[in-house]
């Protein structure tokens, strides 16, 4: 009886067993199964970032010298440079949003210019209007990737205009800055201006402009772009 029963038992170990393994390949991972598996990132390598191709431009804010002449009376207006499209989201401590990981559905993060030198364009982004006309969104630069509100902090993905994830209200303060707002969530990018390593996590919390201290910060400011410069030498 004793045999049977251990028979039995080891058969229905054997069937937890095959049940489990076949569950990866049974079904389609469920979306925070599958963000958890990016939640420690890699910085991205030097030859990753020059693999990384430039989108092409938003053709619908471009104006040609062939469109303006046609319009009546309008005088040719000059295309502008990539670079003009495009700008940094700088925190009070001089560190600004960037990707880190360069696969899409992952945190972003705030470094320091000099710190994060080797990340080139993947710092800069291109603030576009949503289709909701007070609503704005964040397209990184090298990458075509957009930012956006997810659970407690930011990723990057996918750019989708039906997304409200992608969507954020800027809200200005008579300082210059701007406060970043997560439509759907209507919470405030957040971070931590005192940052004790080189990089400095973002998350999102309540919007309170009465709540800002040394530890605890919620201003950014559009900045122009980081481009690649050489250093002047005699």
């Amino acid at each position: 009886m004793r045999q049977a029963l251990s028979y039995v038992a080891l058969g229905l170990t054997m069937l937890s067993i095959v049940g489990c393994s076949d569950r990866p390949y049974g079904r389609q991972i469920d979306d925070q199964t599958l963000f958890q598996q990016t939640l420690d990132p890699t910085p991205p390598t030097a030859s990753e970032l020059t693999k990384t191709p430039l989108p092409k431009q938003n053709l619908v804010v471009q104006l040609t010298n062939e469109q303006s002449s046609q319009n009546s009376g309008a005088l040719p207006r000059p295309e502008p440079s990539l670079a003009s499209n495009f700008m940094t989201i700088m925190g009070q401590n001089g560190a600004v949003i960037t990707v880190w990981a360069l696969a899409q559905r992952n945190w972003l993060w705030a470094y320091a210019p000099i710190d994060s030198q080797d990340f080139g364009n993947i710092r800069n982004w291109r603030i576009e209007r949503s289709f909701r006309r007070e609503h704005f969104r964040f397209l990184n630069q090298a990458l075509g990737s957009c930012m956006q509100a997810y659970g407690n902090g930011v990723i990057h993905d996918g750019c989708d205009p039906n997304n409200l994830d992608q969507d954020f209200e800027l809200m200005p303060t008579d300082r210059g800055a701007v406060f970043i707002k997560s439509v759907s969530q209507q919470r405030c990018i957040t971070y931590n201006p005192v940052s004790s390593t080189v990089y400095t996590t973002l998350w999102l919390s309540q919007c309170d402009d009465t709540n800002i201290t040394p530890l605890n910060d919620q201003t950014f400011y559009l900045t122009p772009p980081l481009l690649s410069a050489q250093p002047i030498t005699q």
